[in-house]
């Protein structure tokens, strides 16, 4: 147990550091690294891998342990010269054990190994989809605030014109359908604003609820995102060498080979060797024998031998259909992250575009060659495209450090590493 808590607290603190990518975009290392220590899910890891370790002990001590014998009994004899009967006490003991044929332990050894491995993978999955869980709340809470404070702004600037119309409209110089429109815009921008405020809270409730302690910044600065880097060939192959799901499917299909072989050996079943000792007639006669106890297979393992075959067979397609997946998945991630970083700065250039277009609107109406119904509907449009620049950054953001995170370039995990101590 002390060899699987040590190796899973390795599992977890060989978090990278994230200095090389450090963001206010981001949750602190620190942060990250005990959110996942305490996640349900990552922390059932430890159990994955006690489980893995005590298998493997298992196999390598084999199934066969040693049996110990006793038997007493009374013997009673009669002889015709001697006269009465003759009572006797008679007893006897013996240890016998089944022996693995040569190459069954082998094989066990080698299935306790892969046992293990799977384990191992298995706790390594759990932390990386926690990281892409964690990710992927962040990012929600990101866009809701993201969406709120667009609206919180639009709605103040809003605020003050539609208090300069009413003013207006109180000396005579706007009419009764201008202040009409402005206050109806500016109910619309109010009751988008409690939308999105409700949508702000039920992110943050579930971000907090999925990773209690993550601190939320109340201010972010969020960088411009990178260009990816690589052809979809090169990061194709490194998603495919990191991706603990395909490594799990694969290390689960050689195990199921190796049952399979196991099996087979069993069809030959392993013999049974006894001593026994016996004394009769009170200590006159003393026995040592040694026996021997073959069984004889049947069709019983025969069959056993047929279904693993065929759970081999299985494991096998499931493999190939993983690194299917898995190579789809790949360039999809690839492809996407590469579409949202176009598309942010195809984004930004519109937003400057309408903003500049809204500027242009509200000069025209306040020297009356543009009517209020204008310069609104110009200000919705630069709002719209400037929330849009805003949510296309962080989509960007969020699928280059989902790249990052799946290439194990960021949070990166791996139970490989200082190995020489045991954790604190």
């Amino acid at each position: 147990m002390k060899s699987s808590l040590h190796r899973f607290a390795l599992l977890l603190a060989a978090l990278s550091p994230l200095s090389a990518h450090a963001d206010s975009a981001l949750p602190p290392e620190a942060a990250v690294r005990q959110a996942l220590l305490e996640l349900p899910s990552v922390r059932a890891g430890q159990g994955e891998i006690a489980r893995g370790e005590a298998w493997q002990r298992q196999l390598e001590a084999g199934p066969h342990e040693w049996a110990v014998t006793l038997e007493g009994q009374q013997r009673r004899s009669r002889d015709a010269m001697s006269g009465p009967d003759r009572h006797t006490q008679d007893w006897a003991v013996g240890v016998e054990r089944a022996w693995r044929l040569p190459g069954k332990a082998a094989l066990d050894t080698r299935l306790g190994q892969e046992q293990r491995a799977i384990a191992e993978a298995a706790a390594e999955e759990r932390l990386h989809n926690g990281a892409r869980l964690l990710l992927e709340t962040w990012f929600a809470w990101l866009r809701a605030q993201q969406r709120l404070t667009q609206i919180e702004a639009a709605r103040t600037t809003l605020a003050k014109e539609t208090r300069a119309i009413q003013r207006r409209r109180e000396l005579g110089d706007a009419s009764e359908l201008e202040t009409l429109q402005i206050e109806a815009a500016l109910a619309q921008m109010e009751a988008e604003q409690q939308t999105r405020e409700a949508e702000l809270h039920a992110t943050r409730e579930q971000l907090q609820q999925r990773f209690p302690g993550l601190p939320l910044p109340t201010q972010l600065t969020l960088s411009p995102p990178q260009a990816i880097e690589g052809n979809l060939e090169q990061w194709e192959q490194e998603l495919l060498t990191h991706e603990p799901g395909l490594r799990l499917a694969r290390l689960e299909s050689s195990r199921s080979q190796l049952q399979a072989q196991r099996t087979d050996r069993e069809r030959l079943a392993d013999p049974t060797v006894g001593v026994r000792l016996t004394r009769e007639k009170d200590g006159e006669e003393r026995l040592l024998g040694l026996s021997l106890t073959i069984p004889i297979g049947g069709s019983a393992r025969q069959a056993e031998a047929d279904r693993r075959r065929a759970e081999a067979s299985i494991a096998s397609e499931q493999e190939a259909q993983a690194l299917r997946e898995t190579r789809a998945s790949a360039r999809a991630a690839w492809q996407q992250a590469r579409g949202a970083y176009a598309a942010w700065r195809s984004s930004q250039d519109a937003a400057a575009r309408m903003s500049k277009a809204a500027q242009l609107q509200a000069r025209a109406y306040e020297l009356g060659e543009g009517s209020l119904a204008e310069m609104l509907a110009a200000r919705r449009l630069a709002f719209a495209a400037e929330l849009d620049a805003r949510l296309a950054q962080l989509d960007a953001l969020e699928k280059n450090y989902r790249l990052q995170i799946d290439s194990h370039k960021l949070w990166s995990f791996s139970h490989d590493r200082h190995l020489a101590q045991d954790p604190p």
